[in-house]
């Protein structure tokens, strides 16, 4: 006896489902069975996804998602008011209407600005996190000067309102760069040791109190101080050594009555140490 029918068929007096196509129904019902489900299901889903498209255009409207706060850390050369400018957040838009793709590639065209991460935090707060490009030296090119990144390329021209101040890399020739404009690996390495080094180091030799860096092939890396000019001539090998006995032999020579007629420190002959200006004095 029929009892009842379901999706996959009928059920009788013992409970056990027959498919529908032994259940004695046509192939039209079969079809209008199958059709008034699927539809069922089809309504449900569109329900469902209506509902939620208009939750979602509603909340895009509302003022409660407008951004009212961005978190910016990591900037140092940027500010924050350049920053909301170029990833177009002057205005307080929508945060959930933000795309943070578009936003974060905007802001890092700025040339001090190396990556952007950016994150949500509903209902009205954005966090930047931003890493910025680190000079290393000033490169003249085409008579423009130009900052040189730890990565070995021109990232910016340098301007007056950039406000800082970094020894000028001189010296360098074609051959000194690669062909995807690149400072040649092996010299960049030679050139961040040695920052690095200066960076630690005591006046006059850490990088705030030079005024230029020279590159050469057979003397390797000679130094000029801001104040009068001093030389110092480093070699190109060894450098940490030859960094430190350069602050030994600058601290000795700050007791000598005639520093003020120093004009260099010569440093590439092995162990000799030649200081050029000054008398010769017992001890030094």
């Amino acid at each position: 006896m029929y009892i009842g029918k379901t999706r996959i068929g009928s059920i009788g007096r013992n409970g056990y489902r027959t498919p529908l196509r032994e259940s004695g129904l046509s192939l039209i019902q079969r079809f209008w069975h199958n059709f008034w489900i699927g539809s069922l299901l089809i309504m449900i889903a569109l329900g469902i996804s209506l509902t939620l498209l208009i939750g979602y255009l509603v909340a895009l409207s509302t003022p409660f998602f407008k951004i009212e706060d961005v978190a910016v850390a990591g900037i140092n050369k940027v500010t924050q008011a350049e920053l909301l400018q170029r990833g177009g957040l002057e205005n307080g838009v929508n945060l959930l209407a933000l795309n943070l793709n578009e936003v974060k590639k905007k802001m890092e065209t700025i040339p001090w600005v190396k990556t952007v991460s950016l994150r949500r935090e509903l209902p009205n707060k954005l966090h930047v996190v931003v890493t910025e490009y680190q000079p290393l030296n000033l490169v003249l090119l085409n008579r423009d000067l130009y900052f040189l990144n730890r990565e070995g390329l021109l990232f910016k021209k340098a301007e007056p309102r950039d406000g800082v101040a970094f020894p000028l890399l001189t010296g360098l020739e074609k051959e000194d760069w690669e062909a995807t404009g690149r400072l040649r690996s092996g010299l960049l390495q030679e050139l961040v040791t040695l920052q690095t080094l200066l960076s630690q180091g005591v006046d006059p030799i850490y990088p705030g109190k030079l005024s230029e860096i020279h590159c050469d092939p057979d003397c390797g890396f000679t130094l000029y101080t801001l104040e009068r000019g001093i030389r110092i001539t480093l070699g190109k090998e060894d450098l940490p050594n030859r960094v430190k006995r350069l602050e030994k032999i600058w601290a000795a020579l700050q007791s000598r009555p005639d520093l003020p007629h120093l004009r260099g420190i010569s440093l590439q002959f092995g162990r000799r140490i030649i200081v050029h200006g000054l008398g010769p004095q017992k001890g030094v």
